[in-house]
């Protein structure tokens, strides 16, 4: 008796593969840059559990310029407060400088958009915080936003939520 085995190639053109492929190695780059600044500030990476055995929800996106990453213990669904530790890297010698902000959904769907914070150290610099979210009817959803910013103009943007949505 012979075994087959059928493998199926998904199917894509010369360009969906090459952006796929950027898309999957901008996300390794954001989270391993990402990842060892949590280690050195003491909090865990995304792989790993916090130290007390606390399991840790990690939400991370890379835009141009920018990689940022947020992470939390255990975050559930309609908590009123979410404490995070966000961190954006500016991966771009470009003049501009990145910011990074918490962005919620409310029990109802309502977006909540807090604080920005931002890194004007130019490329290659990291900066982190450890703060929370706050809404008083509960969180349904929290996440990150990473951007670009030319003075007060933003330029783009990526946004990752803990929850899929």
């Amino acid at each position: 008796m012979t075994a087959s085995v059928h493998l199926h190639k998904i199917n894509r053109s010369n360009k969906e593969s090459a952006e796929v492929d950027l898309r999957n190695r901008i996300k390794a780059t954001a989270l391993g840059t990402i990842s060892s600044v949590f280690v050195i500030a003491g909090a865990a990476s995304p792989a790993h559990a916090a130290p007390d055995g606390v399991a840790v929800d990690t939400a991370a996106c890379a835009t141009t310029g920018a990689n940022g990453s947020l992470t939390t213990p255990s975050f559930h669904s309609q908590d009123k407060r979410v404490d995070v530790t966000i961190a954006v890297y500016d991966s771009l010698a470009d003049g501009h400088h990145v910011r990074i902000r918490v962005v919620g959904k409310t029990i109802g769907g309502t977006p909540v958009n807090f604080q920005w914070r931002q890194n004007t150290g130019g490329e290659g610099t990291v900066k982190s915080w450890t703060t929370y979210a706050e809404y008083s009817s509960g969180l349904i959803n929290v996440g990150l936003q990473v951007a670009r910013f030319e003075g007060d103009t933003l330029l783009n943007s990526c946004t990752d939520w803990l929850i899929e949505t």
